[in-house]
C-alpha cells in the first residue's frame, strides 16, 4: 500500500520561501518592470481582449470575480506577449492585488517569488519530452501563481504548503494546443486555478506534503526529468530569474 511522505523538502522550501522576506532591490526592479510590462499588454489588447471577455462571458456573468479576471488577463497576457510560466503569475497578481487594493510593493514581491519559484521550478523538470506533452506556462505556471497569491493573502508556511498541493492537483495543458486559442485559455485558468488553490487552503482545505517531488505526485506523474536540488539550493538567496 503506498504511504504518502509526510514531509518533502521541496514544498517546505517552495513555501517557506513564499513567506519569507524579500530584500533584494534588483529583484525588486525587475519585477516591478515586468508587471508593468504586463499592464502595457494588457491595455493594448483592445479587440483580442474584448473577444476573449467574451469566450469567458466576464462581462455578462462575472465582472467583478477575480478568479475570472484573472483567467481573463492569463488568456490576455499570453496572446500579447510569448507565453511562459511567469505568464499565470503576472496574471494572478494583476487580478488578487486590484481586488484586495494591495500596497505595490506587496505586489511586487509577490510576482516577484512566483516569478523565481515557476522559474526553478521548470528548470528542474525542463526536457524535450516534457515541452512536447505539456503547456510549460500552465502546467508549471500554476505553481508559482499559488505562492504568489499565497503571500498576498498573508497565508503562514503551512497553508501555502497546503496551497501548493491543491494547484499541483490541477496542473495541466496540452502542448498540442500551441497556436490556437485554446492554449491562451489553458494558460490564464492556471492563473484562475492559483487563485482557487491559495482561497481553499486559506479556509482550511489540506493537501499532502509532498505533492511535488512525491511519489505520484507532479513530477512523478509529469515529469520526463526532476531535479530537486535545482528549486531548494539557494533559494531565497541566488535568483535564477534575475540572471
Amino acid at each position: 500500500m503506498h504511504n504518502p511522505a509526510s514531509q518533502s523538502a521541496v514544498s517546505d522550501a517552495l513555501a517557506e520561501f513564499a513567506v519569507g522576506e524579500l530584500t533584494d532591490q534588483h529583484v525588486r526592479t525587475l519585477a516591478k518592470q515586468t508587471l508593468d510590462d504586463a499592464r502595457r499588454h494588457v491595455a493594448a489588447a483592445g479587440e483580442a481582449g474584448r473577444q476573449l471577455g467574451a469566450l469567458l462571458r466576464i462581462e455578462d456573468t462575472a465582472p467583478n470575480d477575480t478568479r475570472t479576471r484573472a483567467w481573463l488577463l492569463g488568456a490576455i497576457l499570453a496572446r500579447q506577449m510569448p507565453a511562459s510560466p511567469a505568464t499565470p503569475v503576472l496574471a494572478a497578481v494583476l487580478a488578487m492585488g486590484a481586488q484586495l487594493a494591495a500596497a505595490e510593493d506587496d505586489i511586487v514581491a509577490a510576482a516577484a517569488i512566483g516569478i523565481e519559484a515557476s522559474a526553478r521550478l521548470f528548470g528542474a523538470l525542463d526536457s524535450d519530452e516534457f515541452r512536447a506533452r505539456w503547456n510549460c506556462a500552465s502546467a508549471v505556471g500554476i505553481l508559482g501563481a499559488t505562492l504568489s497569491i499565497s503571500r498576498l493573502q498573508r497565508l503562514d508556511v503551512a497553508r501555502t504548503r497546503h496551497a501548493l498541493g491543491i494547484a499541483a492537483t490541477q496542473a495541466a495543458g496540452l502542448a498540442r494546443n500551441a497556436g490556437h486559442a485554446m492554449a491562451a485559455l489553458e494558460t490564464g485558468k492556471a492563473a484562475a486555478d492559483a487563485i482557487e488553490a491559495a482561497l481553499l487552503a486559506k479556509h482550511g482545505f489540506t493537501s499532502a506534503a509532498a505533492s511535488i517531488d512525491g511519489r505520484r505526485g507532479f513530477a512523478a506523474l509529469m515529469a520526463y526529468r526532476f531535479d530537486a536540488a535545482g528549486i531548494v539550493d539557494g533559494i531565497g538567496t541566488h535568483w535564477v530569474s534575475a540572471t
